[in-house]
């Protein structure tokens, strides 16, 4: 009959106490009973130790010995070596943090202390969690036991818990890589543990001495500085001091974990015989595994192996190392043990790739990816679950280089594909689940928090506006700039707790990658092809997928540094440092990346018979008017092709997934001129408005309308939303890029929150400055108001790569929807636009009706302006008022002037008036 969990429990609990916890009387149980020892175990420990401590007296004995036995096993399992050691480390988690109801620290001080040391060790190792915030809780749990172990009344156990305190210190300054704090805080470590040395020395403790000894050796070995050379001898030399006093069978687990420290101090020594040092490295490797056997000590034994492979890789035997590599993967597979399967797995890929061993490259990266995954998927912060990925770019970059070396270009592929934006694919899948408006409670106050933070922000904005900044002094006007910057630091935390709180990062939901099959599937025409971009450090590849094939073609020598750095260096930077420069050396700049992407021998090999493109850039490509792109016969890419993009085909697949909205079901809505001050965008507004007949009611115009409520409650109700405003990206706080309303700021960071869920949202037009402009993470995760937008739940979203010309973006505007009344559909409707926008004739521009009138306007406008501010003194609110008026409408007037007086036959041929605008999402 099969064991009910609950009888399980309360069987290992009763044995615990019985044996008066001995390991050698539970291990046996454990051994018979793998299967039960998960994680639900320790939720259930939790659920009893709650639900009994509750009807039992906190302090009679019954219960007090039930705490003490929960106690006992938590020891015993935190140290069983078989099993999932994940799992067991968790369950000794539960098991301390329960007792703590009982073992508090007023009644039973040294209980408490005790439990506080067995938690930190629990913590220190477990695998499960964000390794930082697990060795930070291992850190306070040894500084709450501390108050109790004083060095004065406690000695021994004070230097026990302060030895295990420096160990995961330093383990968390290496995964921190926190030099600076390291050297600060050297001096303070080496005095401790000499401290600690004198009262195991005096106590004649001699295998604690040696542990201590070998964490003084590894602070050295470790962390790497400007002494790393002497460093490195200091760690051999305590090593040696070590065996010298020790031996196998004095102690022989001091003995085995000291030689396997001093082989990896051998095996990255500096001085002297390279190859006698790597001899050296496997000797003493090979005494530690006389002790360190896979039977009884698993995880060390797996340790030793990867550091063999270390060794003999360096000494030029690489099929030896990969072997023992393999070894240590049987153990530290990337369910149980992540971070070092990892490190392994990374280990047998490199070795591999630049021997050119490319299946064996493949096999190495595949698993190191998996457990990079695997350990992202665990963490709850989306800040660790973007670094961790960050970190291990490199891998993914080679398993691509690897697989197309080895001529499997479906698997290059798809790690290009799963490498990239994994940031927005979570956002967009949990955001997706809150679609249906049922937000948790404390979500919800997380929101309001986060919207009361904002208006904070945007307050101290308008008081910066307000004052006259000439009779400021300098210091009132950090001070305001250094509100802002903690309002910003605050809110930032907010969403990030937020975002613990997220399905997909609370592991609620998991995001997988899309095969092959599954991305050819989100191709609905053969007439189509996705083109996908991926750069290495050496090369550009660009894949060409269609329905039923997948082809390659390789820009070699456009890396990292030789495109991705020019593009930053003439495109991103000369826009952001001189936009005069920019604007001028455009044709130029465009043309050099043609040749670099070989656009004519990638249409002429790769895409005949193909009428539209989806294009999945990478990393800054994602800034690239692709459009405007000249190829063969004086035609741009946009003349020969329908072209939208996606940041990833897994958004695509998002955007795809979502409930169809009909043609004919569509309402409109508009935001015009929310600051008062682009007149082009309220003449932009009428013209859609009669083209759609949109009600005044669906229409927010000027700064009293297009308010953050009324704009929200506008983008809830309609399915087509048209923005003609302000809006500016902020390149080093990408969520904090904003559209700019009358009564402050949308942000980035407020539409990504789940308090934005647009379902209903089909299309949404961003005719304002730089609404798809940003920086690419490592991870390619491109984070702009537009990519914001296909998170809320819209399927199309047109944007802007950059600051646009305010008349021409309004013509444009126009063209665009005249063409979607024609059943025209997104990317051919935008085609269309451009082409009608770079032919117009000056005459035609000038003859048109709406533009006669917006010139009339203008002129009338400004006089009237001109003529009522000098009615009013400098500086009062009229005054101001009708100067801005004033400014607005001459500088329409001066454009339209500018258009009538120009030589040039077409005012907007030049790219940057028409290839600023692209199309994302859905067809």
């Amino acid at each position: 009959m099969k064991e009910e969990p609950i009888d399980f429990l309360l069987t290992l609990l009763l044995k615990t106490s019985h044996s008066y916890g001995d390991k050698n009387t539970v291990y046996p149980l454990l051994q018979d009973n793998l299967d039960k020892l998960d994680l639900n175990l320790a939720v259930l420990l939790r659920h009893w130790a709650k639900n009994y401590f509750a009807r039992e007296s906190l302090y009679n004995a019954q219960t007090l010995a039930a705490a003490e036995a929960i106690g006992n096993f938590g020891t015993i399992i935190g140290q069983f070596p078989h099993g999932n050691i994940a799992y067991n480390l968790d369950i000794a988690i539960a098991c301390y943090e329960v007792i703590e109801v009982i073992f508090t620290r007023d009644k039973f001080p040294q209980f408490w202390a005790t439990s506080k040391l067995n938690l930190g060790n629990s913590y220190g190792y477990r695998i499960y969690g964000d390794p930082v915030e697990n060795l930070e809780k291992a850190l306070l749990a040894y500084q709450d036991a501390l108050q109790f172990y004083s060095y004065e009344k406690f000695p021994v156990e004070w230097a026990e818990t302060q030895t295990n305190w420096v160990i995961f210190y330093l383990k968390k300054i290496k995964l921190t890589k926190n030099i600076i704090e390291f050297d600060e805080d050297l001096n303070r470590i080496v005095k401790i543990c000499n401290q600690i040395l004198e009262i195991f020395n005096k106590n004649q403790l001699i295998e604690k001495w040696c542990i201590v000894k070998n964490t003084l050796a590894s602070a050295y070995c470790d962390i790497p500085n400007d002494n790393r050379s002497k460093n490195w001898e200091l760690a051999i030399d305590i090593y040696n001091e070590v065996l010298g006093v020790i031996n196998q069978k004095s102690f022989p687990e001091q003995w085995a974990n000291t030689q396997m420290n001093l082989g990896m101090a051998y095996n990255k020594r500096v001085q002297g015989d390279t190859q006698e040092n790597l001899q050296l490295a496997v000797q003493a490797c090979q005494n530690s595994l006389k002790f360190y056997t896979r039977e009884n000590y698993p995880f060390a034994y797996a340790i030793l192996q990867n550091n063999l492979g270390n060794a003999y890789r360096e000494q030029g035997l690489i099929a030896s190392a990969i072997a023992n590599y393999r070894l240590a993967l049987e153990v530290h597979t990337p369910e149980i043990y992540p971070a070092e399967a990892f490190r392994t797995a990374r280990n047998i890929g490199n070795t591999a790739f630049k021997s050119g061993i490319w299946k064996e490259a493949i096999y190495g990266y595949s698993i190191a990816i998996q457990a990079v995954e695997i350990s992202r998927n665990r963490l709850k912060s989306d800040y660790r679950r973007q670094e961790i990925i960050e970190e291990a770019i490199g891998v993914y970059q080679k398993m691509v280089q690897a697989s197309i070396n080895a001529g499997e270009i479906e698997k290059a592929f798809e790690y290009a594909e799963r490498s990239r934006s994994k940031r927005l694919v979570d956002l967009m899948a949990s955001n997706d689940l809150y679609q249906s408006g049922e937000i948790p409670p404390e979500v919800k106050e997380l929101l309001q928090q986060y919207e009361e933070l904002q208006q904070q922000i945007d307050q101290q904005r308008d008081r910066l506006k307000s004052n006259d900044n000439r009779s400021q002094t300098r210091a009132a006007f950090q001070a305001y700039n250094e509100a802002i910057a903690s309002l910003e630091t605050e809110k930032q935390q907010v969403w990030e707790q937020i975002r613990r709180l997220d399905p997909v990062l609370a592991g609620e939901i998991q995001v997988n990658p899309l095969s092959l099959s599954k991305i050819q599937n989100l191709i609905d025409n053969p007439n189509t092809a996705i083109l996908s971009f991926y750069t290495t450090d050496n090369d550009t590849h660009i894949f060409v997928l269609r329905q039923n094939q997948i082809t390659l073609h390789t820009c070699t020598q456009q890396g990292l540094k030789t495109l991705q750095q020019w593009i930053f260096d003439n495109w991103l930077l000369v826009y952001v440092n001189d936009n005069p420069t920019w604007g001028s050396q455009i044709d130029w700049f465009l043309g050099e990346l043609s040749q670099r992407l070989q656009l004519a021998e990638l249409i002429s090999q790769h895409l005949e018979g193909i009428e539209e493109l989806i294009l999945v850039p990478h990393l800054l490509l994602h800034q690239i008017p692709f459009a405007a792109l000249p190829i063969a016969n004086n035609q741009y890419l946009g003349d020969k092709f329908l072209i939208r993009y996606t940041p990833s085909c897994q958004i695509l697949e998002f955007c795809q997934q979502r409930d169809k909205i009909e043609s004919g079901d569509l309402s409109y809505g508009t935001v015009e001129d929310a600051t008062d001050d682009l007149p082009c965008a309220s003449f932009e507004g009428e013209q859609l408005a009669k083209l759609y007949n949109i009600p005044h009611s669906q229409r927010l115009r000027g700064s009293n309308q297009a308010t953050k409520a009324k704009y929200r409650q506008l983008a809830e109700q309609v399915k087509v939303l048209h923005c003609c405003h302000h809006a500016e990206s902020c390149l080093d706080n990408p969520l904090e890029s904003h559209l700019k309303l009358g009564d402050g700021n949308i942000t980035l960071g407020q539409l990504m929150t789940p308090g934005w869920r647009l379902p209903n949202l089909s299309d949404v037009f961003l005719s304002c400055c730089e609404t798809n402009l940003g920086i690419p993470s490592l991870t390619d995760d491109i984070l702009t108001l537009s990519t914001g937008f296909l998170c809320a739940g819209a399927r199309s979203v047109v944007s802007t790569l950059w600051a646009v010309n305010d008349l021409a973006t309004a013509v444009f505007s126009v063209f665009y929807y005249q063409n979607r009344q024609h059943s025209k559909s997104r990317p051919e409707a935008l085609r269309q636009a451009q082409l009608q926008l770079r032919q117009m004739k000056k005459e035609e521009f000038l003859q048109r009706t709406d533009i006669k009138k917006l010139y009339n306007h203008a002129k009338t406008e400004f006089e009237e302006a001109k003529n009522k501010r000098s009615q009013y003194q400098r500086g009062s609110v009229e005054r101001l008022k009708w100067d801005s008026k004033f400014l607005n409408y001459g500088k329409l007037k001066n454009q339209l002037e500018a258009v009538e007086n120009l030589i040039e036959q077409f005012p907007f041929s030049h790219p940057r008036y028409w290839s600023a605008f692209i199309c994302q999402g859905l067809r």
